[in-house]
């Protein structure tokens, strides 16, 4: 009885064994049906083993053995298919043995792997293969149900009474036997798949560690002290470029592959560390790979298995450092040409920690700050004081103000500002910084940079620019008072002259006719006088709100009458124009005067272009251009011809009075002065500009009219949606975004668009068909076919298209010969649907159906 249950013992465990080794196999890993089906087998092969070896209890012969256990568990770990493997191998076995009662026999075989199954479908392990044990009680009731049916098969079949009993008894040996088979294959099992997992996982760091070594340029080398062999890793072997495979090499070979100026030092450290005088080094060489190629290398070492206090084995790890190495090299050659550039530069620069505002830290100062403040960069670090005490203190607040403003914003900002030095000496100086966030750090950066030198050019400039003006005012009140003067005398001497001849004259028709020449020269009198005043911007002016566009329409009624057939009036009127606030009759007359002159500039043959659109003004074009209005919306004006120009020379004088470059007798002078005087006291301003032989373009820039109680010209609420309804539109826009939110809005409308993505592609759909009843198109587009390029190209077709244009920039339709008409409408983008609804509007409006 001892040896089946030694041997019974025996067999599971060697099927623990088999069990680990098919947990452990890379070849079966994350491949759980082979691993079920190998279950099965293993522990089919288990029972027939189990059964060979049983202990037979007489006088019936009925085998006494422990499957029970491998039985339940390959249902339980194996599922139906490694369940029906194992009950299958071991009902063919009991079948062969025969038995007293070989179905039962069968029964149990096949009956037990389904209790397993069935525990597992109930209870499945959550940690597969581990069986918890949470599932052994179910198992065992599930195992102890099953004999049921052998002792009422059993008890069935004894002759007389007493036959249920016998084998009741019977049955409680083989449950004892069957729960303790349990119980031991459970354990056995359990500690199998744990050395399983911590094995697998051991690989797995093995494998991780490997892989870490091999693509970090690392490696690992052990040697015996004594022997001339070192063993290398794979790393080893690639960081060196040697193509083998891990194993011993050759200490030589190593030695040959290191750099010849690093030889002895590294051979020195190695003797060292043999003969125990250093337990454990650090050294940082060079080597030359196989393939020429030069690396930086450091080895960690370590001693062990001492022997009369000397190791008798070396362990060690090796690191390449070249990209490390490569970007040291290079953050030093930055730093030295960041040195040699701060050096250079005729200022200072900085770096502040400025994390904390209420702490802020001074990093750096280069050392240049001696020749502006006069102290060094470790007197400054020591005093962050000496700034504020050298900086002017009525800008002091401002300055700080900045920077703050930078440091909250991350914009970058610039300050000009004075200091006076440790010698009294005053300088100025340019602050340029900006902020930035840095490992949770905020840091200051700027530069500082000297512009004495260019203040002090500056100054000189200015007292030379005064002395020049106050010249030409001088020059300009001369010819003023001669040209005032001349005209004065001649009025007078008109005056004078009719009223001695009135005082003589008896006869009433002669005296009207004296007095009414008398009245006319006063009149003239009194439009000079007004034309001056306007000039010195002190003319009683009757300002009011009013559109741009609607006065440059109502002056097209009298320009025919001013204007000879041969000159082309053309006009550009932007649609949204913003309103003004001026006088309406010096507005008028200022017009008048400008197309005058560009009638007689052309020599009464040309084209003459009025253009209107709304445009910002920013401190950059203040200063650039050195005017006197200040930044913000304006609305222009520009009035352009084709005629011979300006000289550059003349161009400065143009707006003096009594400046003229016309013939004697043409021209009186006054008219640039008083459209200058009326636009500078209207707070706006005018500027020139003109090309020989090419033409010449004023323009006059008067300020919005702020809260204006009326609505911008072109302005409206959107058309009912049956203004659009059965219109087809050809839209050209070549911007994705824009064209489709353009579709979307008309479509709503109840137009019908077709979208082209260019001039070219909108040419083609309209020439495929040509009944469009607009055309709504960009200017600028990609492609041949700009959008005043394609309005000429489909006009040709269709001479009667109207064409509704959008911008992007204010000056797109001020050059001559463009293809606009004076009908045409221009919006500027962004177009508001409001604007874009009352120009498609009116441009349908116009060409009806």
């Amino acid at each position: 009885m001892f040896a089946s249950i030694f041997q019974g013992l025996t067999s599971l465990l060697l099927a623990g064994a088999f069990f680990y080794a098919i947990l452990v196999a890379d070849c079966l890993r994350f491949r759980r049906r082979a691993q079920q089906v190998l279950i099965g087998l293993v522990f089919g092969v288990l029972v027939v083993s189990l059964s060979m070896t049983a202990y037979v209890l007489e006088p019936r012969g009925v085998r006494l053995n422990a499957i029970a256990g491998p039985l339940v568990f390959a249902g339980y770990l194996g599922g139906p298919l490694s369940g029906f493997l194992a009950g299958t191998i071991g009902a063919i076995f009991s079948l062969s043995k025969g038995g007293p009662v070989p179905v039962v026999g069968v029964f149990m075989q096949l009956a037990i792997p389904t209790v397993g199954m069935l525990v597992a479908y109930l209870r499945p392990p959550a940690n597969w293969p581990m069986i918890p044990k949470r599932a052994i009680p179910p198992i065992i009731i599930g195992f102890l149900t099953l004999f049921i049916f052998p002792i009422l098969y059993v008890g069935s079949s004894f002759p007389g009474g007493g036959g249920y009993l016998t084998a009741a008894r019977s049955a409680l040996i083989f449950m004892g036997v069957g729960i303790l088979s349990i119980f031991v294959t459970w354990q056995i099992l359990t500690y199998a798949t744990r050395f399983a997992f911590d094995s697998a996982r051991a690989a797995e760091l093995s494998r991780r560690l490997d892989l870490t070594l091999r693509h970090s340029g690392m490696g690992m080398f052990e040697r015996t002290v004594g022997e001339s062999d070192v063993y290398f890793d794979a790393g080893m072997a690639a960081a060196y470029g040697l193509d083998i495979k891990p194993g011993m090499v050759p200490m030589s070979t190593w030695a040959a592959l290191i750099h010849p100026d690093d030889l002895p030092t590294l051979q020195a450290e190695f003797a060292k560390a043999d003969s125990g005088e250093r337990e454990r080094d650090r050294i940082d060489f060079r080597i030359i790979r196989t393939d020429g190629d030069v690396r930086y290398m450091r080895a960690h070492w370590v001693g062990g298995g001492l022997r009369d206090g000397k190791p008798t084995r070396v362990f060690g790890v090796q690191a390449d450092l070249t990209d490390i190495r490569a970007s040291e090299r290079q953050h030093r050659e930055t730093v030295d040409r960041i040195a040699v550039i701060a050096e250079n530069l005729p200022g200072v620069m900085f770096q502040s920690d400025v994390t904390d505002r209420n702490n802020t830290k001074l990093l750096y100062v280069s050392p240049k700050c001696k020749e502006i403040w006069g102290y060094t960069d470790e007197e400054i670090y020591a005093d962050r004081g000496i700034f504020a005490r050298c900086h002017d203190p009525e800008d002091l607040p401002r300055f700080y103000k900045a920077m703050s403003q930078s440091v909250e914003t991350g914009k970058k900002v610039t300050h000009r500002f004075r200091i006076t030095a440790r010698d009294g000496t005053v300088r100025w100086l340019d602050y340029h910084g900006a902020s930035s966030t840095k490992n949770g750090r905020v840091l200051l950066e700027s530069i500082v940079l000297d512009v004495t030198r260019e203040v002090a050019v500056q100054e000189q400039v200015e007292k030379e620019r005064e002395i020049s003006y106050r010249a030409q005012k001088s020059e300009s009140i001369g010819m003023l008072t001669g040209g005032v003067a001349h005209d004065f005398n001649n009025l007078l001497a008109v005056i004078l002259g009719n009223l001695e001849l009135l005082s003589d004259e008896n006869d009433p028709e002669m005296k009207a006719r004296l007095i009414g020449a008398a009245t006319s020269a006063t009149m003239r009198g009194a439009d000079l006088t007004k034309s001056l005043l306007a000039f010195a911007r002190k003319a009683r002016l009757k300002p009011e709100v009013l559109h741009l566009n609607t006065v440059v329409s109502e002056a097209k009624n009298w320009m025919g009458r001013a204007l000879p057939e041969s000159v082309a009036v053309e006009t550009s009127l932007l649609a949204g124009l913003w309103p003004i606030k001026v006088d309406r009759t010096s507005l008028e007359s200022a017009l008048l005067n400008l197309i005058l002159n560009a009638r007689d500039a052309m020599d009464n043959a040309g084209k003459l272009t009025i253009e209107t659109s709304n445009v910002r003004i920013d401190q950059a074009y203040v200063d650039s251009r050195q005017e006197e209005v200040p930044p913000g919306r304006y609305v222009m004006l520009a009035v352009s011809d084709t005629g011979s120009g300006i000289k550059e020379e003349d161009i400065a004088s143009i707006f003096e009075p009594f400046f003229t470059t016309k013939p004697q007798g043409l021209g009186s002078g006054l008219g640039l002065s008083m459209a200058f005087g009326f636009v500078r006291q209207s707070g706006g301003t005018i500027q020139v500009y003109s090309e020989v032989g090419e033409g010449t373009s004023f323009k006059l820039y008067f300020p919005v009219a702020e809260d204006a109680d009326v609505k911008p010209a072109g302005t409206g609420r959107a058309p009912k949606p049956a203004v659009g309804t059965g219109k087809r539109i050809l839209l050209a826009e070549d911007e994705d975004p824009v064209r489709e939110t353009l579709v979307t809005i008309l479509e709503r409308a109840g137009y019908d668009v077709t979208p082209a993505m260019n001039g070219d592609h909108a040419f083609a759909l309209f020439e495929a068909d040509p009944t469009f009843d607009l055309l709504l198109t960009d200017i600028v587009m990609p492609g041949e076919l700009q959008g005043t390029h394609l309005s000429r190209a489909v006009r040709a077709i269709r001479d009667d298209l109207p064409v509704v244009f959008m911008s992007g920039y204010a000056s797109e339709a001020t050059v001559h010969g463009n293809g606009l008409r004076p009908e045409d409408i221009r919006l500027m983008k962004p177009v508001q649907r409001e604007d874009l609804f009352a120009a498609l509007s009116n441009a349908v409006r116009r060409n009806p159906d």
